[in-house]
């Protein structure tokens, strides 16, 4: 393994982000990139990743590779016993302490490293489960709501994995609506002691975890979160039979007159709903590495078998049908690493103006990001899932069986779409969050609407600019969501909130400007650093993904304004959403050849 010297590799990391930090740029999140016009430079990217990142993505990589893969099968086997020595031996080499501040014995580290490690952990997902789980939703909400009695007892347990985190939200009846929970606590008659009685469902780590994040309705109306130590009675029941992620712990919780002392009450009686709502906003910041970082997987693994696989006297990865499938399964990937690293990046350099010990504040700072959180969350699972469909698919009938990857791949990755809420939740959050953002409301009245329907291309982008049909369909994608948001709160007033559907197909919309104005970004500052030649395969995805979320987003507009035209008011409406959303031709099959051609000379997804 690497040689780890982490006192060295701590003074590289801190005089790297010193000097990297960014002066005079304000970040806000919020949706605010509807409004914004942000340059290239402004955003981070994967390529913006530090010596001192990629080293300790290194370590996790070799971590990896050299303890937990060759167990892979015994992990599989639900071996708890092992899971648990291996999360000892990542904290033996940092990994579980990057989120924890260096007062007790964390790393403190920034966003965008905690997630780079998370990738690395993915390569086995069912482990990267249980890591997971424990280092951001089972240890987070007592960084972040733990008083200094709490984070001195726990957090340095839970930073060398001697003992193990789980969090415990949902219940039999309370899925995404969590506050419908009925778990009770009462307080004993010395008042010395809550009573939990109740149960908790699908719980991470519910067979061997240590500690728990339990949230319980003091006097059965006070949402309230609890630190409970598994001796304080929790009971586990069976592992859940699964479709993936059968080599991580997942159960039920049985909470029978369990007895918590009062000063384990995490934050503060009733304000149960800030801890669970804050730590799954944090889940869902990192979730997209981990994501894009299995998509990869598949993509690499999909590439090989197609140039090993042999039909008809040749590589079946000379077909067009599988280069089409090779080519968009590297566009998603590619993509999905703009937006995550881009929304991690500026909730990073947000964060540089906040006292870390100050909770409240860094907590409210990352809120701020709630929309692009949530953008990714449903993008980069949406993804993953094609992304292993398709692969299983290049692997034919072989994909189907055991014996080869594909299939468990297919399964780890469709509770990616379910888990941290789920993506028709985080769909409703996307719109309904740009309504509350004070400083995007006066875009969604009438005036606002209008403006976008009126509002000419910016007159200083140049037809000669390497991508000026692509910027030009992005500034009028941002005016597509003032018109089609704007336009159906005009019409429903407060009970737009009912309307899920069309809160649905609006924030379709939203999440493809984001992922389109990340690609663009992404891209321009890569040809910036090299050269066009050098930057022809990030050209062709970023010109093929333009291409196609037109379309998407026009089929998108098209059902909010057939459900909002009073009659014979439909035709102009779609005029107008043509007008927004037209772009040109281009030959999207060529193009994709040229990206599997490019992933196949590399021998791997390499972008």
């Amino acid at each position: 393994m690497i040689d780890y010297d982490r006192t060295k590799i701590l003074l590289i990391y801190g005089s790297i982000i010193m000097a990297t930090k960014t002066d005079a740029i304000e970040f806000s999140g919020g949706g605010s990139f509807l409004s914004a016009n942000v340059t290239a430079h402004r955003v981070f990217t994967r390529e913006d990743l530090s010596p001192a990142q990629q080293l300790f993505g290194r370590i996790a990589e070799d971590f990896m590779s050299t303890e937990v893969i060759p167990r892979e099968q015994e992990i599989y086997d639900k071996d708890w016993a092992l899971t648990r020595e291996l999360l000892l031996k990542a904290g033996e080499l940092d990994l579980l302490r990057v989120d924890i501040p260096e007062a007790y014995d964390g790393l403190g580290l920034d966003k965008v490293s905690s997630a780079y490690v998370g990738e690395k952990i993915g390569v086995i997902p069912s482990f990267a489960g249980s890591l997971g789980a424990h280092t951001t939703i089972g240890t987070l909400p007592i960084v972040y709501f733990g008083n200094e009695e709490q984070k001195a007892r726990y957090l340095p347990r839970l930073a060398s994995g001697e003992w193990v985190a789980a969090y415990a939200l949902t219940e039999p009846g309370s899925g995404s609506d969590a506050l419908a929970a009925r778990t009770k606590a009462t307080l004993n008659a010395d008042r010395t002691h809550y009573v939990l009685n109740g149960q908790k469902m699908w719980i991470t780590n519910g067979g061997f975890a240590d500690v728990f994040t339990i949230f319980a309705k003091v006097d059965g109306e006070k949402f309230t979160a609890f630190i409970v130590e598994r001796e304080m009675g929790v009971v586990s029941g069976r592992e859940e039979p699964k479709l993936g992620l059968d080599g991580s712990s997942t159960t039920a919780l049985i909470l029978d007159n369990v007895r918590v002392p009062v000063e384990n009450v995490l934050g503060t009686v009733g304000a149960g709903h800030k801890v669970a709502f804050n730590i799954l906003n944090l889940g869902r910041l990192k979730l997209g590495t981990r994501n894009i970082g299995s998509a990869k997987q598949a993509l690499t693994r999909a590439m090989h078998y197609a140039v090993e696989r042999h039909q008809f006297g040749r590589a079946i990865a000379e077909f067009g049908m599988i280069k089409q499938k090779l080519g968009e399964m590297a566009v998603r990937c590619y993509v999905g690493d703009a937006m995550v690293y881009r929304t991690l990046g500026d909730v990073d350099r947000a964060l540089e103006a906040v006292d870390e010990k100050d909770s409240e504040r860094v907590l409210k700072t990352i809120k701020g990001f709630a929309v692009e959180c949530s953008i990714n969350k449903v993008w980069t699972s949406e993804a993953l899932a094609f992304v292993v469909d398709e692969a299983l698919q290049v692997y034919g009938g072989y994909g189907y069986s055991k014996e080869f990857p594909a299939e468990r791949a297919y399964r780890d990755a469709r509770i990616t779409r379910i888990y941290e809420g789920t993506n028709e939740i985080n769909r409703l959050i996307i719109p309904t969050r740009l309504l509350k953002n004070s400083a995007m409301a006066h875009h969604f009245t009438g005036q606002g609407v209008q403006r976008a329907l009126d509002q000419h291309p910016d007159s200083s982008s140049s037809s000669d600019r390497l991508f000026s049909a692509e910027r030009d369909l992005l500034a009028r994608a941002k005016r597509l969501v003032t018109f089609t948001l704007g336009r159906a709160k005009a019409v429903y007033g407060d009970a737009l909130v009912s309307e899920q559907e069309v809160l649905g197909h609006i924030a379709d919309i939203t999440i493809e400007v984001y992922a389109l104005e990340s690609a663009l970004l992404r891209t321009e500052k890569l040809v910036t650093a090299r050269s066009v030649p050098d930057s022809a395969t990030p050209i062709d995805i970023t010109r093929v993904y333009a291409s196609d979320a037109a379309d998407r987003m026009e089929h998108s507009a098209k059902q909010v304004m057939a459900t909002l035209a009073d009659a014979g008011e439909l035709d102009p409406l779609l005029d107008d959403v043509r007008q927004l959303t037209r772009h040109k031709t281009l030959n999207t099959i060529v193009a994709r050849r040229r990206i599997a051609d490019s992933i196949i000379k590399a021998g791997r997804y390499y972008l």
